[in-house]
């Protein structure tokens, strides 16, 4: 594991590239495949729709990170992991409204996505310290 993180702190761009790339993964997910299966998760449309918009800000953040690859890339990892955190507040925030409508699947489903994204976040952090 530290070989992996010393190769990151040499390579800041690549995080910012997992970032983004899990991000696009997030929000195809949250926008194209979630909604078609809407009667089995429970969740409004209209929430998967909206908890869509932030991973694709994220994506476009973090791939021009990784494409400009700025000088002080820990600030900018330190936006981004904040950011996700606060992904992960927001989630949670719309699954406890919508809790009583949700199904067993939905809720295993967003509680998985909150425990990779705070990984990553807490893994982005953890990179600028």
């Amino acid at each position: 594991m530290n070989a992996q993180i010393q190769f990151l702190k040499n390579n800041p761009k690549y995080i910012f590239l997992m970032d983004g790339l899990g991000a696009i993964l997030s929000g195809v997910l949250l926008s194209l495949v979630l909604p078609m299966f809407v009667d089995s998760l429970g969740m409004p449309i209209n929430t998967l729709y909206t908890l869509a918009i932030l991973p694709f800000i994220y994506a476009v953040y973090s791939l021009l990170c990784y494409f400009l690859n700025p000088f002080q890339w820990k600030f900018y990892l330190r936006v981004i992991a904040t950011a996700n955190f606060l992904y992960c507040v927001f989630t949670m925030v719309y699954l406890v409204l919508n809790l009583e409508q949700t199904t067993v699947i939905c809720e295993i489903y967003f509680v998985l996505e909150m425990i990779v994204v705070v990984s990553l976040a807490s893994f982005e952090w953890k990179l600028t310290s």
